[in-house]
This record gives structure tokens, C-alpha cells and sequence, in this order.
């Protein structure tokens, strides 16, 4: 018969932490509160989270890197890689303020049922328009603000000026599928084939994400398909699908 672990010590050595237990606890149900907010995070913020979820949850990254042109899998590939020998701890901390700061409610909820709406959709509301940035209104579509900032003074300067994320705005716009927005840059003289920090265009992004009606415009507006990536693909190599594809081979 094997001999029974009978202290904290043993149980430590065999990898069970008690500690480690409650933070998995706090880091689970921070991936199920995760939903709550999906509606306002983009597919930047959405990546990063899925990097620190499956270190927290398998430890490093221990899967091969995905063909050039599966381009969805190719970035969850790269978020989660990334972070090479990071503690499975450490990604559980981190993915659980990351939550924690994109709804400040969340150590609230988490006492109470687990369960509550985004407070990012009941401060929208309340916002003042002085604390959002040029940024927040191309994320959330908003057109009449998005040309108001740029027809004010130092606005020409935002319009190509790429962030910390490494994009710029054309590349949100294109991110979120807003056609409108998109031509709003466009008629105000946005670089049309701005390239990111990883050489993808505005087109690259309305392609992979599957926004037929941004390619079109895109392209309509003299977008080059000839742009290669950091990776080497064009915006037709990484489009999502077939109809995406029909786009590219019609338009002329």
C-alpha cells in the first residue's frame, strides 16, 4: 500500500499548492466573466488574453507554429509562443488583472454570482467626450467624432500616427469591420496602405477577419494587394475565406 502524503510540504512537492488552488479558482472564473465583455474588446486585447489563458492553463506554448496561411491560428499561435517560459502562475495573474482593469466591477461580481454586464457598456454612456481618445471612437464606430477630431487642430497628425499596439487607425477600422469609418479616414487623407508594426495593411486586416464590404472599399480606393507582411503573405493569401477571395479575384 503507498504511504499517505500527510503534510503540506509533501503535498508542495507532489506540485499541489494551496495557494495555486485559489488562484485557479479566481483565474477560472475570470475566463467565465470574460464573456461579459466581449462585445467591447477587439481582437488585440481578445489575442493577448488567449496567450496568458493557455499558459495559465497548459504552461508553454507546445504546439508547432501554423501554415502562413491559417492566419487566425498563426496570431493565437504567436500570443500564446510569445510568452515563452512564463510561470503558469504568473499568466494566471496576469490574465486575471488584465480582467480585473478591463471591468473594474469584477472582484465585486465574483463575491456575489459570477454573473454581471460589463460596466465598459454602462460607462460609455457617462463618459465625457474629453477623456476619450481618436481611438475609442474609431473602436466604437463613432464617425461624426471621428471626423470632428480630425478636422480640429493637430488632427491631420493623428491620422496615420501609429499607437502602441503598433496600428494605426485605418488598421482599427478595418479591425472592426466599420466601412464607414474606413471611408472617413480615407476622405481625409489617411494613408490607405499604412502598414503596422507586423507590415500588414488596412487591407490585410479587412481581409483575415472576413469584412467583404471593407475589402471592397479598400480596394476601391486603391489599396495594394501587392503588400507583403513581415510573414511574407499578401491580403488575398490571408483571406478568411472563399468569398473573401472571389473579391479580390473580381474586382477590377
Amino acid at each position: 500500500m503507498a504511504t499517505s502524503v500527510d503534510s503540506f510540504n509533501d503535498l508542495k512537492e507532489l506540485g499541489i499548492d494551496c495557494e495555486d488552488d485559489s488562484l485557479t479558482d479566481t483565474f477560472n472564473k475570470a475566463a467565465n466573466h470574460l464573456q461579459n465583455l466581449l462585445p467591447n474588446l477587439d481582437n488585440q486585447v481578445l489575442l493577448s488574453l488567449y496567450g496568458y489563458y493557455k499558459q495559465g492553463s497548459q504552461g508553454p506554448c507546445n504546439i508547432p507554429k501554423p501554415s502562413w496561411y491559417d492566419m487566425k491560428a498563426k496570431s493565437k499561435w504567436e500570443a500564446w509562443n510569445k510568452l515563452g517560459d512564463m510561470s503558469q502562475n504568473e499568466a494566471k495573474m496576469i490574465y486575471v488583472e488584465t480582467i480585473k482593469k478591463l471591468d473594474p466591477d469584477f472582484t465585486t461580481a465574483t463575491k456575489e454570482s459570477w454573473v454581471s454586464v460589463s460596466t465598459l457598456q454602462n460607462d460609455q454612456s457617462t463618459n465625457h467626450t474629453g477623456e476619450r481618445s481618436i481611438v475609442d471612437y474609431v473602436k466604437e464606430e463613432d464617425c461624426a467624432q471621428v471626423a470632428k477630431m480630425l478636422q480640429s487642430s493637430g488632427g491631420k497628425d493623428l491620422l496615420d500616427k501609429v499607437d502602441e499596439d503598433g496600428l494605426g487607425l485605418i488598421h482599427w477600422a478595418a479591425d472592426r469591420g466599420s466601412v464607414e469609418v474606413l471611408r472617413v479616414l480615407i476622405s481625409c487623407g489617411g494613408d490607405v496602405n499604412l502598414q503596422d508594426s507586423e507590415g500588414q495593411t488596412a487591407l490585410h486586416y479587412a481581409s483575415s477577419c472576413g469584412h467583404g464590404d471593407c475589402v471592397k472599399s479598400l480596394l476601391e480606393n486603391n489599396a495594394r494587394r501587392d503588400i507583403l507582411d513581415n510573414d511574407g503573405s499578401s491580403p488575398e493569401d490571408v483571406a478568411c475565406d472563399g468569398t473573401v477571395k472571389e473579391l479580390f479575384v473580381n474586382f477590377v
